[in-house]
């Protein structure tokens, strides 16, 4: 009976380590398995990571078994069994906005689990088995960390693996000599620019882009062995980054002969620390562009990119005559956009567009500076700006059945994005304007001083502010309350669902709504 008992709770352990370890196994996901950005969302939720009923519950058995070492404890086998029934029992996994994906590396890690299972299992029923529980309970209580421990085991392996999966893309690429590769990077703006980008050369061309947001390395790598084939004639590469070197590393592998940098701001500041790095990363693009054929793309009206040193061939785009393309005669409507653009020795082209907003405006602008320089006539251009459709998720118009207007912004906000969101917003006069936010992340000490600017200009576009978390919402209130905002028409929700209740409780038929970014579950 005792044997039995114990294996019991050797599988009750595993059952609720796998919970646990799940969640940490997302958060390590959504952190792009950055070990580091791991175990500074552990040091944020310490009181999640070091959870004060798992360690109460399973502390009582471990005392047990510690007091009654030399021999044996169905007593303590018996607490033990309850506690862990009863954790498991109440345990509820969290509604998750962005998806667990079990991938290889994830299943990698199952693995290593499993292993370190299977001899906590045999030395509990071979040696004495007080010692083994004290072990695994400690191990339970502090299971997040296994997350990181697990991944250090594995890390070799996973280099290894990442070394193959590059070798692989870069062997795939040197197979079609012919096709050119577009690098685009920036602090934002960085994805909308790929899809209008792709969208326009599409018509001449015959394009592949990565897909959503893949611009780490490995999604590069993953779009070019899975989708790659010797009849594209352009690749259109974002790349994003968070470290020094990390948009470098994918210029190594995919070689552009173009780049284009959209901005250089204050984004990622947690792992960049200063806005020096990330100039420094975001040239990185440029700097590997050929000296003979290369052309470096630039968003001139972007004061960072202005004052940076470029050596390359450079093609300055913009909203103004400072540029050599550029943007006139702009008129903005609830429908949509129309304006000519500029093109040095050749008729200004007129386009119509359904993006909003003069950041979609000036990555059109980009993209017809590429597609002039890669060939397309102006009927093509036209046709390719016609066929633009919203990226999802930002600046995406959605019109309800009740005739109100949601726009949804909800990717990834960045304070040059969220300031043109708001004045889209702030443009619908004639409606009711409710903003839904909860504010900007990744600012590093400059978090405080963005989100109070953003809750400034929040008070000066919105007839009511619905601010999400209560921690997140701190800074954006001061600003709102700088502005003498009506404390009535500000809103405080708990979560996202929370201010969605509150909007539908408001909602009318005149109402326009900016969804202005949606924090990912390792924010909330």
């Amino acid at each position: 009976m005792e044997k039995v008992l114990l294996n019991f709770n050797l599988i009750l352990i595993l059952i609720y380590f796998y919970k646990v370890t799940r969640h940490g196994l997302h958060i390590l996901q959504l952190e792009n398995y950055y070990l580091d950005r791991y175990v500074v969302w552990m040091k944020r939720y310490i009181n999640k990571v070091l959870n004060l009923r798992t360690i109460v519950l399973l502390l009582i058995p471990t005392i047990w078994f510690i007091m009654n070492d030399t021999k044996t404890s169905q007593v303590g086998l018996v607490l033990e069994f309850l506690a862990l029934l009863y954790l498991i029992l109440i345990f509820k996994k969290k509604k998750e906005k962005k998806p667990f994906v079990v991938t290889a590396r994830i299943r990698r890690v199952y693995i290593t689990y499993l292993i370190l299972f299977a001899i906590l299992f045999i030395c509990a029923n071979t040696l004495n088995y007080n010692y083994v529980m004290v072990i695994a309970n400690l191990s339970v209580m502090i299971a997040y960390t296994f997350v990181f421990a697990v991944s250090m085991i594995n890390k070799p392996v996973e280099k290894t693996i990442r070394k193959g999966f590059c070798k692989k893309a870069e062997k795939k690429l040197k197979e079609i000599p012919d096709l050119k590769v577009i690098g685009v990077t920036g602090s934002y703006g960085k994805t909308s620019t790929k899809y209008i980008v792709n969208t326009i050369l599409s018509q001449k061309y015959n394009t592949l882009m990565t897909p959503e947001s893949y611009n780490t390395t490995m999604g590069v790598v993953r779009t070019i062995n899975e989708k790659l084939n010797p009849m594209h004639q352009l690749f259109i590469c974002e790349m994003g980054a968070k470290y020094v070197g990390d948009i470098k590393e994918i210029t190594d592998i995919v070689k552009p002969t173009y780049g284009i940098l959209t901005a250089i701001g204050p984004q990622h500041l947690d792992t960049f620390k200063s806005l020096d790095n990330v100039r420094k990363t975001k040239l990185e693009l440029i700097d590997s562009l050929p000296e003979d054929e290369g052309i470096a793309f630039v968003n001139w009206e972007d004061e960072n990119i202005r004052s940076s040193k470029i050596t390359k061939n450079m093609v300055r785009y913009g909203l103004s005559k400072e540029a050599d393309y550029y943007a006139t005669n702009i008129n903005i409507t609830e429908r949509g956009s129309s304006f000519d653009v500029v093109i040095p020795g050749k008729e200004n082209i007129s386009v119509k567009t359904k993006l909003l907003g003069n950041l979609n405006i000036l990555n059109i602008v980009g993209a017809i500076a590429v597609a002039d320089k890669l060939g397309l006539s102006e009927d093509e251009i036209k046709v390719g700006v016609k066929y633009i459709r919203p990226v999802p998720h930002r600046l995406e118009l959605k019109q309800n059945p009740n005739g109100s207007i949601i726009i949804d912004d909800a990717y990834n906000s960045n304070i040059k994005g969220a300031t043109m969101a708001l004045e889209v917003l702030k443009s619908f006069e004639h409606r009711k304007r409710i903003l839904i936010t909860p504010g900007i992340v990744e600012l590093g000490n400059k978090s405080v001083e963005i989100n109070k600017e953003l809750g400034k200009m929040a008070a000066e576009s919105s007839d009511f502010i619905i601010l999400v978390g209560a921690n997140q919402a701190v800074p954006i209130y001061k600003g709102i309350q700088e502005k003498n905002y009506p404390e009535s028409q500000v809103y405080i929700a708990k979560n996202l669902q929370d201010a969605l209740s509150k909007m539908n409780s408001i909602l009318r038929a005149d109402s326009v709504v900016l969804l202005e970014n949606d924090l990912p579950d390792n924010y909330l």
